[in-house]
């Protein structure tokens, strides 16, 4: 992909938060035609047998912001993070959500808020690459 198409809009109303077009972008100039992108995919799609039986009400009606889907390797599920994630119940929540899709051989890459300002300005640059790649490094994921 090369700049002028990282630079885009993606014209996506399914986008909830801020920084979620930019991060999609810079995931598919990494992974590329390899994988399958999907935005605000169910929670409850990726739950294999026993779990799918066990969610609540509430987990029943989440979206993920981004998901990979990599041939042979884990699915990598990207969960855009604003400052709202930050509360206690919700940060519970999310500890949850996260536990789950990890038995369910699920890579969970975090993008933070205060971690990625660059991000949170919907711009594709160098210093939002770094950032994203830095977010896929301490999640093991290159």
């Amino acid at each position: 992909m090369g700049d002028s198409e990282l630079n885009q809009v993606v014209p996506d109303e399914r986008f909830v938060g801020q920084g979620e077009r930019a991060t999609l972008k810079i995931i598919q100039s990494i992974f590329g035609d390899q994988s399958e992108y999907k935005i605000q995919y169910p929670f409850k799609r990726l739950m294999k047998g026993d779990y799918l039986s066990t969610l609540s009400e509430r987990q029943e009606r989440e979206t993920l912001d981004i998901i990979v889907f990599r041939f042979d390797k884990p699915t990598i599920v990207v969960r855009v993070q604003d400052k709202h994630h930050d509360g206690i119940l919700k940060s519970s929540q999310d500890l949850v959500q996260k536990q789950m899709l990890e038995w369910n051989n699920c890579i969970v890459v975090d993008v933070w808020y205060r971690d990625c300002p660059t991000v949170w300005t919907e711009e594709v640059n160098e210093e939002s690459i770094k950032e994203i790649t830095e977010c896929l490094r301490s999640s093991k994921v290159i």
